[in-house]
């Protein structure tokens, strides 16, 4: 039997509700949604604010902060360290994004032809080292280049050819930092690009027989123009990581030899943690912010990602 309290708790039949009960029943789904923002307020949109209030001052984060205006930022266009970071990233994505979306893209229509059982056992194979921690690619990956024993060495002195430095050679480590991460991205883009490929209706393909296409003009005039959507979203996403790029280079090379496959993130966490000069860092993070916005909105205008049929 109901209580007096929890009777009298109802509206009586006709009666407005209060403002109150409007309140709580209208803000009800917000609280079910609210950790997610308040994690974002605290941990992402703060800190993002923080550090572009920082871009324009000098902080060792120890003393006040003094603003510097636009110091840091002139002082980041005249940083020689800066623009080979700049270029040792620049050349990482590009090649990363274009040479792994090509082949991903390969692997995926290939992947396609296999029947269905050996499929996905390949799809597996391919996939497990986005699965895998980038601790353990990068160790496995300075075992194949090591100068003595590695495996890279033992196959060129087996074919006569003399065995390189890969890693402390800087005209090597770069090319070998790249190589590992075009093998560790191959898998997931593939799996991405697979979705878009089953997709695309098997009525358009049917359609294209009937006025003779085939093979590379099948690909061409069909797939790939339906497959935009997809290839947009690889390069994007690829661009936006591979700018950012820390964990790889600090493990594989520490960003040596003589700062050849150092990225604009380890110059920023060198800048910050190393030196202390927040502010300077935090201009970096902008100026990097920068470089993701504008190369993203270039993928999306070059490759026109709406669908047309």
């Amino acid at each position: 039997m109901a209580s007096v309290e929890t009777i009298e708790s109802f509206p009586v039949l006709g009666e407005k509700p209060s403002a109150w009960q409007r309140f709580a029943k209208s803000s009800t789904p917000y609280w079910f949604i609210a950790p997610f923002f308040i994690g974002f307020i605290i941990f992402q949109l703060l800190p993002i604010l923080f550090s572009g209030f920082l871009s324009f001052a000098e902080w060792d984060g120890m003393k006040a902060i003094q603003l510097t205006g636009l110091e840091n930022f002139r002082a980041l266009f005249a940083d020689a360290r800066f623009w080979n970071a700049f270029r040792n990233t620049l050349w990482i994505t590009v090649l990363c994004s274009i040479v792994g979306t090509i082949g991903s893209t390969a692997l995926a229509v290939l992947l396609e032809k296999v029947p269905d059982r050996l499929a996905s056992l390949l799809r597996v194979i391919f996939f497990l080292p986005s699965v895998t921690s980038v601790v353990v690619i990068t160790y496995v990956f300075r075992q194949l280049y090591n100068t003595d024993n590695g495996f890279l060495n033992l196959a060129l002195i087996q074919m006569g050819l003399p065995a390189r430095d890969w890693l402390n050679d800087p005209k090597l480590a770069l090319a070998a930092l790249i190589v590992m991460l075009i093998w560790a991205g191959l898998g997931w883009d593939a799996l991405i690009i697979t979705a878009g490929l089953r997709s695309i209706p098997g009525e358009i393909y049917d359609a294209g027989k009937v006025y003779g296409a085939s093979g590379w003009s099948e690909f061409l005039y069909i797939t790939f123009p339906l497959l935009r959507p997809t290839l947009t979203f690889v390069l994007v996403t690829s661009v936006i990581y591979l700018w950012g790029l820390f964990a790889q280079p600090q493990l594989l090379t520490n960003g040596g030899p003589l700062r050849a496959t150092q990225t604009i993130a380890l110059y920023l966490y060198e800048a910050g943690f190393r030196y202390h000069k927040f502010g300077y860092a935090s201009a970096i993070a902008m100026a990097l912010s920068v470089l993701m916005f504008v190369t993203s909105y270039i993928n999306f205008r070059v490759m026109k990602a709406e669908i047309r049929y």
